[in-house]
């Protein structure tokens, strides 16, 4: 089964970053970080992506972006893809060049993008390898800092319009935190659970996806599902009121049960339970769970039916979610 979208919809904000594979360096010398950068151009274009903000370390990268067409996962696909490529045959190198997929952090725009920008202007900095972000080339700062012809894909208006426009202004904000030692929270940067927001946004947003038919890939940003958990209970009411199936169905122990199967999927991947817990709730075994578990994962890729019933309760958890926030 492919992987679960990400929570993506029409004009969010996200904190994307991506690092080298074993952290290994991704940007050798500046041909890397201007090949890149004409990389990034051809994928905004392509995706109509918007980027407020970006730095090319040696070893990795942020961005800040917006996607007003809702793709962001395929644009970072063929981003990191297209880089990718060209970094391997340039170097001859074999295997990956980004570690795993990127990492992406949902932004509530009008709370947050000001803090979000210093602390990506600031990276070379807290690194030790320039005095002030106007001195380091691989950035959007100077753009910001200064009158400068930026790159078309850099769009630094609603940035800049959140300081009256005054780049002088933009500087002292930015300047502000690199002075006596100040640190940015992290909290003010990565959010809670690669979710950067208040309350009200996070439930607009899972509401967005939800009405989108998009999924949350709880495997990235596992502690999703502890912002307003389902349990047990909750499983079990989905598949007979909302999914329709016969109780007598759910329990029955049949070989290749699919809706007993289901339970069991459901309770692992979308409650806190443990494979003892659901072993308990369902008088077996911690083994039996376990390789349960791992025989329905593998019928997703292959059985249509069993894909369809789980995708059903997905979409029908995330509902109940919503609910409880």
């Amino acid at each position: 089964m492919s992987r679960p979208l990400r929570i993506e919809y029409e004009n969010a904000f996200y904190h994307v970053i991506a690092r080298g594979e074993r952290r290994d360096a991704i940007f050798t010398c500046p041909a890397d970080n201007e090949k890149f950068l004409i990389k990034l151009g051809e994928t905004t274009e392509k995706y109509r992506l918007l980027v407020h903000a970006y730095v090319l370390m040696d070893t990795h990268y942020h961005m800040l972006v917006e996607t007003p067409q809702g793709n962001l996962s395929q644009a970072m696909h063929y981003l990191n893809a297209s880089y990718g490529n060209w970094f391997r045959y340039k170097y001859d190198i074999v295997g990956s060049v980004f570690q795993g997929r990127y990492k992406a952090i949902l932004v509530e725009k009008d709370e947050y993008l000001q803090v979000l920008s210093a602390y990506i202007h600031l990276n070379p900095v807290r690194a030790g390898i320039v005095d002030r972000p106007s001195l380091y080339e691989h950035s959007s700062y100077r753009f910001y800092s200064q009158k400068l012809k930026h790159p078309v894909f850099l769009k630094t208006d609603d940035l800049l319009g959140m300081f009256n426009g005054n780049r002088s202004e933009y500087r002292r904000f930015v300047g502000s935190y690199s002075k006596h030692g100040t640190e940015i929270d992290p909290e003010e940067i990565y959010g809670k659970n690669a979710l950067l927001g208040s309350v009200g946004f996070l439930r607009n947003a899972f509401k967005q996806m939800n009405n989108a038919g998009g999924m949350i890939d709880e495997r990235e940003q596992p502690d999703v599902r502890n912002m307003s958990l389902v349990n047990a209970d909750d499983i079990m009411e989905i598949m007979l009121v909302e999914m329709r199936i016969a109780e007598d169905d759910i329990w029955l122990r049949r070989r290749g049960n699919v809706y007993r199967k289901l339970l069991i999927y459901g309770l692992w991947q979308h409650t806190a339970n443990s494979l003892k817990q659901i072993g308990e709730i369902m008088k077996m075994d911690y083994a039996a769970v376990s390789a349960m578990v791992r025989i329905f994962k593998n019928e997703l890729t292959t059985d249509k039916a069993s894909r369809l019933l789980a995708e059903r309760l997905a979409r029908e958890v995330m509902k109940r979610r919503i609910r409880k926030m």
